[in-house]
């Protein structure tokens, strides 16, 4: 993928967008979770963060964030089969992982499928590591594996 991806906050009108990418992407196999209405609401409060991956043409890929006063939690994260491999996944955590420093949180936190490997892998690249196995934990079909990193200079 040799386009242009530009990063910006998600605009209300791609919650639906949004919402299926999370479908095709994350929630195969689970019940749609992630719905356009859910996806709405999410952005909507003032704790959340939704940023998108755009190219001149299409979304290629979002992360989706919830701020507490301790840690940023990784709601979700997809980038579309012809963008992955190519750096976006990375720009969009970095996104929140810059936006989690300039607001004095030092911990991201998230949660993936157990048996996605290629995510495992992708968040241990960054930093990542794992601190618990969750049983059952998506729609209690499928256990999640909780990753953290932490983002103070020499944590």
């Amino acid at each position: 993928m040799k386009t242009t991806v530009t990063l910006g906050p998600a605009r209300m009108g791609e919650a639906a967008r949004i919402a299926g990418m999370s479908r095709t992407l994350i929630e195969p196999g689970l019940p749609w979770s992630w719905t356009p209405r859910r996806v709405a609401a999410h952005m909507r409060q003032r704790d959340n963060m939704v940023v998108t991956a755009r190219t001149e043409k299409d979304l290629v890929g979002f992360a989706m964030a919830h701020f507490g006063d301790d840690s940023v939690h990784v709601t979700l994260l997809a980038v579309a089969e012809s963008a992955q491999r190519h750096g976006v996944g990375r720009q969009l955590i970095g996104w929140i992982e810059e936006s989690a420093v300039t607001a004095g949180v030092f911990t991201v936190e998230l949660e993936l499928r157990a048996g996605n490997m290629g995510a495992k892998q992708f968040y241990t690249a960054l930093g990542y590591r794992e601190t618990l196995r969750v049983p059952r934990y998506y729609s209690g079909l499928e256990d999640a594996i909780r990753m953290a990193r932490n983002l103070r200079v020499g944590g």
